[in-house]
């Protein structure tokens, strides 16, 4: 699932601008039966903050040929958040998708960063956390019932 050059999109290439409905399907259907992927799926979904962000869907989704799933480039996502001139330095959504990052690869995780969460926010890093080890299935985190 290849979307382009990184480096052209990073320089400005023309990205459409999609709905987060859009986004959030194909981000939930690549993670279909994988708990870690479902977590950040959610995570960056239920926060809302990514989805709306053309400046990081464009650069960090690798989409399916017929536009259905959509995977995070994470190695992309980190280094755009660690990089030095990084717009998202600080605050909560920095953390939360240093969060999905650590929850998909195992890398640094901002565990001292999590005070910075508002109430919401923190809620739905538990929740995804919860979807992570299984105990929660993302049915029920999205209100939809066991699954």
């Amino acid at each position: 699932m290849v979307v382009g050059n990184v480096e052209n999109q990073r320089l400005g290439a023309a990205v459409p601008a999609l709905s987060s409905e859009v986004i959030e399907a194909a981000l939930y259907r690549a993670a279909e039966g994988e708990p870690a992927a479902q977590a950040t799926a959610y995570i960056l979904t239920e926060e809302g903050s990514f989805v709306r962000r053309p400046d990081l869907y464009a650069v960090c989704l690798d989409w399916s040929d017929d536009g259905r799933y959509a995977a995070v480039r994470w190695d992309v996502l980190r280094d755009i958040v660690t990089a030095e001139d990084s717009a998202y330095s600080e605050g909560p959504l920095r953390t939360l998708l240093l969060l999905c990052c650590a929850l998909h690869d195992d890398g640094p995780a901002p565990l001292t960063r999590l005070g910075e969460l508002d109430t919401a926010q923190a809620r739905i890093a538990a929740r995804g956390m919860h979807i992570a080890t299984g105990k929660l299935s993302l049915a029920e985190a999205l209100g939809q019932g066991a699954a």
